[in-house]
């Protein structure tokens, strides 16, 4: 804007404006919430300076026409100031610069209209306007450069949007020394300092177009109001430098107030911006996930590389110092587009790596995942990595890690997948890989293997390194790994990868049913009892639906003489071809999966309307009670204590006469969580029994923080009372004293002979169960059975 003509109209310039938001709750980037909130004084502006621009183009202001652009300069440094005010933008700096250029146009229009000198091209022409006009170039190119520089606050620099403005730069750069600079430079009997001043217009009204572009190349999926019309001042005042120009030389002869009408628009565009509240957003960064430049940026700098050559080609008959100028500007394009090509190139290599890195790669670890172990292990077979004879595959699963997700979160989880990592990336060697496959889960490929027992020992200093504790942010933590392998002879191709990865997994589940901490090397005899055990998982989710399941009840006698007290719900499977499955087999496979919750519920279910119809009938006493196993997963089910509710409420069944055993693993799993569900369940009224006494933590004082009423001491203690063995006996006194002065009863179980039960008695048990004194029987065996165990003398079975 820096021309200014007479009467000092020529300021406008330019004028960016970006910042979109309105104040805390408004829009930020000219979206329809924003669009919607136009205030009435912008909108005014626009509409009104542009009504004021065409009257005074055609005449119709009169003698006003002498003071329209001091009066629109003045009012667009009025209302800059005042969009500061009011919106209050992150960065200030840009629109106080914009507010200090549009000073400088003022101030030139005034002396411009004082000492005129427009198509004065001799020596005797004023430079004063053009010095005050020319900085204010400078300063809207400093605007302008803050506005890009905040948007892109907090990322990388974008050398790729500056690039294309760049070209796009130069394209206009040709255009305008074609059209306007050669021929002032040409013009003869012009002054050099003259021809200098006139030719830096245009080219200054160029760059900050290119600046513009900067902006609107910057990768934004969103163009605020306040940037359109500052990019839409940009393009007015390019064209009334153009216009000037050519009216100043000669070349155009045009009412002053037809050429002063894009300066004019320009300061309207100028005013509007500023007192619009997106305003604000021209110096907010880009919010992230806006970073693909759009076609139309693609398409406009296409059309822009070909611009200077075609006019370099169309103009045979320019001179040569107009070529060699053209020939410049073709070949800082030329430069530009390399650099822009081989920056797009090398970004498409980035990403392609990236991707690859991504895809063989977990992102948690950066540990190589289950695809490069494949890829790793195919070469391993075939012989490409190393000459050992035998390839071994390591599958290891830590240990409880479920248990330190829920009693912990998954935060400090990730920190122990992240250690173990660390570990184990300390153990390997030369071509030797460690990988994660999955969420606990790791694979080691040693690619030289001799000897199994190198590879065992391998595993046992693996072992040995996970023991030592791990220092998270939620504490000290210990671990254990079971590890499964996998071994196979390199160059057969007799497994492939996956089948390897598959024998290696079969194998790491043996160990953990070997009572985790192990190592188990595969052999075939895994695959069919993984078969089987994948048989049995399909059968017992139909056991349910086809009636396969079905309740046994051992009685519970009280010591010394009866009477009996209650029964425990055993549960068993009768399969339709192999017959009779023992629970040891089918349980850990319902335990595995949520299907133990269904299955419990339904136990839950069947033992209470036992009981309920056991007590309608009078066959047995009013305080007679059964006691249900829960298993772990029951135990973690939120929905627990509303099943028993609703449950007992549905058979009528009093609380009291249901007992619900856990064993002690369970309990110390998760003590607080537990702590607090058997304390609901206590509020219902049931009791609660630890079973499996003396087999898990073993300590009393520990058990005694859950609201227990009853210990059941394990088989294996009783059963070492036939066998004079001292020390087991002095455990089962020394467990039935503690619960005593706990306050809770002590049930035996497993017990099978007299002199178990005369022991049991002398160490003053209250209570046992055994095939002593009778197999588990059918519910409607039971009231028989538990009339023969009352009736007189017959304390031993028949």
């Amino acid at each position: 804007m820096a021309y200014t003509r007479a009467a000092g109209r020529r300021e406008s310039s330019g004028l960016h404006v970006r910042n979109t938001t309105t104040r805390a709750s408004e829009g930020v980037d000219g979206s329809p919430s924003s669009r919607a909130q136009l205030p009435s004084a912008s909108t005014a502006l626009l509409v009104g300076g542009t009504a004021w621009v065409v009257a005074n183009a055609f005449g119709l202001l009169g003698s006003v026409e002498a003071y329209t652009f001091i009066a629109l300069s003045a009012v667009a440094v009025v209302s800059t100031v005042l969009g500061i005010r009011w919106y209050r933008p992150a960065l200030r700096g840009p629109w106080v610069c914009i507010c200090v250029a549009l000073v400088l146009f003022l101030v030139a229009g005034a002396a411009r209209q004082e000492v005129g000198g427009l198509g004065d091209l001799s020596s005797r022409r004023s430079l004063v306007p053009d010095l005050l006009a020319l900085p204010g170039y400078v300063v809207l190119a400093v605007a302008l450069a803050g506005f890009a520089r905040a948007r892109r606050r907090g990322r990388a620099g974008d050398i790729d949007a500056t690039l294309d403005a760049t070209v796009a730069a130069l394209a206009v750069l040709s255009l305008a020394w074609t059209s306007l600079v050669n021929p002032v430079v040409a013009r003869a009997g012009t002054p050099l300092y003259v021809k200098a001043v006139l030719a830096c217009y245009p080219a200054l009204s160029v760059f900050l177009v290119a600046l513009s572009a900067r902006i609107a190349f910057s990768p934004s999926g969103r163009r605020v109001v306040a940037y359109k019309l500052l990019f839409g001042a940009m393009g007015m005042m390019l064209l009334g430098d153009c216009v000037y120009m050519l009216v100043d030389t000669g070349l155009v002869n045009l009412p002053l107030s037809v050429a002063d009408a894009p300066y004019a628009l320009a300061y309207v565009c100028c005013a509007a911006g500023a007192l619009h509240p997106s305003m604000r957003g021209l110096t907010e960064p880009i919010p992230p996930g806006e970073v693909a430049p759009k076609s139309g940026r693609l398409a406009f700098v296409a059309v822009a590389l070909g611009v200077p050559a075609l006019l370099t080609i169309t103009r045979h008959d320019s001179v040569f110092s107009d070529r060699l100028v053209l020939a410049g500007i073709v070949l800082a394009l030329t430069t530009t587009a390399t650099w822009r090509v081989s920056r797009a190139l090398r970004a498409h290599a980035r990403s392609e790596a990236d991707l690859a890195y991504q895809a063989t790669h977990d992102p948690l670890t950066h540990l190589p995942n289950r695809v490069a172990v494949e890829a790793h292990l195919a070469r391993a077979l075939l012989g490409d990595v190393t000459s050992g004879n035998q390839v071994a595959l390591l599958f290891l699963d830590l240990d409880r890690f479920k248990l330190l997700n829920d009693t912990m979160g998954h935060t400090a989880g990730d920190e122990l997948l992240v250690a173990v990592a660390g570990r184990l990336k300390g153990r390997i060697r030369g071509s030797e890989l460690v990988a994660r496959v999955g969420g606990d889960e790791f694979v080691v490929i040693l690619d030289d293997v001799s000897d199994i027992a190198d590879v065992l020992d391998f595993c046992e200093r693996i072992r040995e390194s996970l023991a030592s504790p791990f220092a998270l942010r939620g504490g000290e933590v210990f671990t254990s790994v079971s590890i499964g392998v996998a071994l196979a002879e390199r160059g057969q191709g007799s497994v492939g990868a996956e089948g390897m990865i598959r024998e290696a997994d079969t194998a790491m589940y043996q160990a953990k049913d070997a009572g985790r901490n192990q190592v188990a090397v595969y052999d075939r005899s895994m695959r069919d009892r993984l078969f089987e055990r994948l048989t049995l998982d399909n059968d017992l989710r139909l056991a349910l639906e086809r009636d396969e399941l079905h309740l046994q009840f051992q009685p519970i006698i009280g010591l010394p003489a009866g009477p009996v007290e209650g029964v425990e719900a055993l549960l068993r499977w009768s399969h339709p071809t192999r017959g009779s499955i023992p629970p040891s087999k089918f349980i850990p496979i319902a335990e595995e999966s949520s299907l133990i919750v269904v299955i419990g519920e339904w136990v839950l279910e069947q033992a209470c309307r036992e009981l309920a119809l056991w007590q309608r009938s009078g066959d047995l006493p009013a305080d007679f009670y059964v006691s249900v196993n829960l298993s772990a997963r029951q135990m973690h089910d939120p929905n627990l204590v509303d099943t028993v509710r609703r449950v007992l409420v549905r058979h009528g069944v009093p609380p009291k006469a249901l007992s619900l055993e856990l064993t002690e693993s369970i309990l110390m799993e998760e003590p607080e969580r537990s702590r607090a569900r058997l304390d609901s369940l206590r509020e219902l009224g049931v009791q609660l029994a630890i079973d499996d006494f003396g087999t898990g933590y073993s300590s009393l004082a520990y058990v005694q923080r859950f609201p227990a009423q009853t210990v059941k001491i394990d088989r294996s203690f009783v059963e070492a009372l036939d066998d004079d063995d001292t020390s087991q006996e002095s455990l089962v006194a020394a467990i039935v004293a503690m619960a005593k002065a706990l306050g809770m009863s002590t049930v035996a179980e497993g017990i099978e002979s007299p002199a178990q039960e005369a022991r049991l008695i002398q160490l003053g048990c209250q209570a046992a169960q055994g095939f002593f004194y009778s197999v588990p029987v059918s519910a409607d065996q039971l009231p028989a059975t538990v009339r023969r165990l009352t009736a007189p003398a017959s304390s031993v079975p028949d």
